[in-house]
């Protein structure tokens, strides 16, 4: 065969099957949405609406499409095209990041259209050739590298921030210690009960700071330990919002709490439950106006009890509902109070006893946070147990 009619049959073979591609468009992307929410390996990929999973899937395909429909003499892409291709692949692992992938699940996600185009060839007979084949695997190659760089670069940005955060958070309570060291060092006159006072603060942040760290890396190693016991949920709430009650007088902030007449027993860690409804309820506190109101309210369905936590603040906008569990986020860097773990550890203590946390908003229409835990007949029979998460 001369080099003319070779390039003749690679051009009617590409042409034909762009063609198809082009004709099956919609049935090769949902085999692809139907590979992606039934690998275990992705199970990111079942908390997404389907908009939000396609995403630029569909725009990819057609850059597919259009690589198999050009000439093959043309060697050299048309810049324009790949740059194309490469700004889509970024934008799609910017909007899995978001929705917390993982690196391993937004490169799987990707292998499966290699793999959907396979099964689909291979349902309709359809010979791709050598050639076909290679062209294939390295244009979704090439988009899979983009994404890996994409990813490496997301994490170097997060490790960066992460590491500013954590270290404006500690220098606040530490530039306290050393302001009132520096006096003692002096001699100066000090009132000693206005000192204890600052500096048992000042050392509560930098521990907070140090727990929910060290509770979020827990986490995510999926090595957070839970000890089961009954606990009576109605005195665990009355208990958490005691503790708080100063801090919400502090900003005259009046807060309420209703719970249920009959019984409401959850098997649970009373402390890890404390903890997640306590950074619930000081969330609260800290995003209400001056005399505004937090209330706490417990109900009961037939299989769980319902924490609620409900505020007057200022709201939280559609956009950002899906990332304040995200740890270290937070929505405005001007405005920054804390260090943007309470709402993570929260969830990753909720789903850790089989539960289930949501949020519920509006701007200018305060927020209310809402998370289920099974009733003791609902609960697992194991007393003390590690969490393993999914890698």
């Amino acid at each position: 065969m001369s080099k003319h009619e070779r390039i003749s049959a690679e051009r009617s073979a590409r042409g034909h099957f762009a063609g198809f591609l082009h004709k099956n468009r919609n049935l090769l992307i949902e085999r692809w949405v139907q590979r992606v929410v039934n690998d275990p390996e992705i199970p990111a990929a079942n908390k997404l609406s389907r908009p939000a999973l396609e995403d630029d899937v569909p725009i990819l395909v057609d850059l597919l499409i259009a690589k198999f429909a050009r000439n093959p003499s043309q060697e050299v892409e048309h810049a324009s095209e790949g740059d194309r291709a490469s700004d889509v692949a970024r934008s799609h692992t910017r909007h899995r990041l978001n929705a917390q992938y993982t690196v391993t699940e937004a490169l799987r996600e990707l292998s499966h259209l290699r793999r959907a185009v396979h099964a689909l060839c291979d349902e309709n007979f359809i010979v791709l050739g050598l050639d076909g084949v290679e062209l294939l695997h390295a244009t979704i190659d090439e988009w899979m590298a983009v994404t890996a760089s994409e990813l490496e670069r997301a994490i170097v940005r997060s490790s960066e921030e992460i590491m500013a955060i954590v270290a404006h958070d500690l220098r606040n309570p530490l530039h306290v210690i050393a302001g009132y060291a520096l006096l003692l060092q002096e001699g100066s006159p000090i009132d000693g009960l206005g000192v204890g006072v600052a500096l048992e603060r000042s050392v509560q942040q930098m521990q907070r700071l140090i727990e929910d760290l060290l509770a979020m890396s827990k986490l995510e190693r999926g090595h957070l330990s839970i000890q089961r016991d009954r606990v009576d949920a109605r005195a665990l709430v009355k208990g958490v919002l005691e503790q708080l009650r100063r801090l919400a007088d502090r900003k005259r902030i009046t807060m309420s709490c209703a719970v249920p007449s009959q019984d409401v027993s959850i098997e649970c860690d009373a402390d890890r439950i404390e903890q997640a409804l306590g950074n619930l309820i000081s969330n609260a506190i800290k995003f209400t106006p001056e005399g505004g109101r937090v209330d706490v309210e417990l109900e009961l369905s037939t299989t769980h009890a319902i924490f609620c936590v409900r505020d007057t603040g200022p709201g939280i906008s559609a956009e950002f509902r899906d990332r304040i569990f995200r740890p270290f986020w937070q929505g405005s860097n001007d405005a920054r109070q804390g260090v943007g773990l309470g709402l993570a550890i929260a969830r990753g203590i909720v789903e850790a006893h089989g539960g289930a946390i949501d949020v519920g908003s509006a701007p200018g229409g305060g927020t209310v946070f809402k998370f289920v835990i099974p009733l003791v007949e609902m609960a697992r029979p194991s007393r003390s147990f590690f969490i393993e998460r999914s890698k």
